[in-house]
């Protein structure tokens, strides 16, 4: 089943910053129906002091029931920037994108023994919602054996 943001465009959209880091992208992934792609954004993390790429944040526009399993967004930060709660920022600052996408809420994924990942959610005002193992299907066949903590964070925290 393809939601029905799935098949949205690829947007354009203001400035991405804080005034600490900014997010300028990196990636889009046109939608595909035939493939089962949706629209899904990638940003580089700018540390604005030095102008430097630190981590990325990327958000997938899929309004699908596979994004439970999947997570709308997903984040990395570089280890020498850890710590810092940039990870958080960058999501805050991809709000206005979900919201131009209008989705009220999303889901976002952590490894059960990926604390760092948890605090970050946590931050965001995200609640858990589920713990799960991933299904063994042909999606997921890298991820087996994963255990997911699935937190909802709904755009009006």
């Amino acid at each position: 089943m393809i939601g029905d943001n799935m098949m949205q465009p690829f947007t354009e959209f203001g400035d991405l910053s804080d005034g600490e880091i900014r997010l300028v992208i990196k990636s889009v992934d046109e939608p595909d129906a035939e493939k089962g792609v949706s629209l899904r954004y990638g940003f580089s993390i700018i540390h604005m002091q030095g102008d430097e790429e630190i981590g990325v944040v990327y958000f997938a526009a899929d309004t699908s029931d596979r994004q439970y399993l999947r997570g709308h967004i997903s984040y990395g930060v570089s280890p020498a920037y850890s710590g810092h709660n940039y990870a958080a920022k960058a999501c805050r600052l991809v709000r206005p994108v979900i919201c131009m996408h209008k989705l009220d809420r999303v889901f976002i994924g952590a490894k059960y023994d990926n604390i760092a990942s948890i605090r970050t959610i946590e931050k965001l005002g995200a609640r858990l919602v589920a713990r799960n193992d991933l299904p063994n299907d042909e999606i997921w066949r890298t991820l087996q054996n994963e255990k997911i903590a699935m937190y909802l964070w709904n755009m009006d925290n």
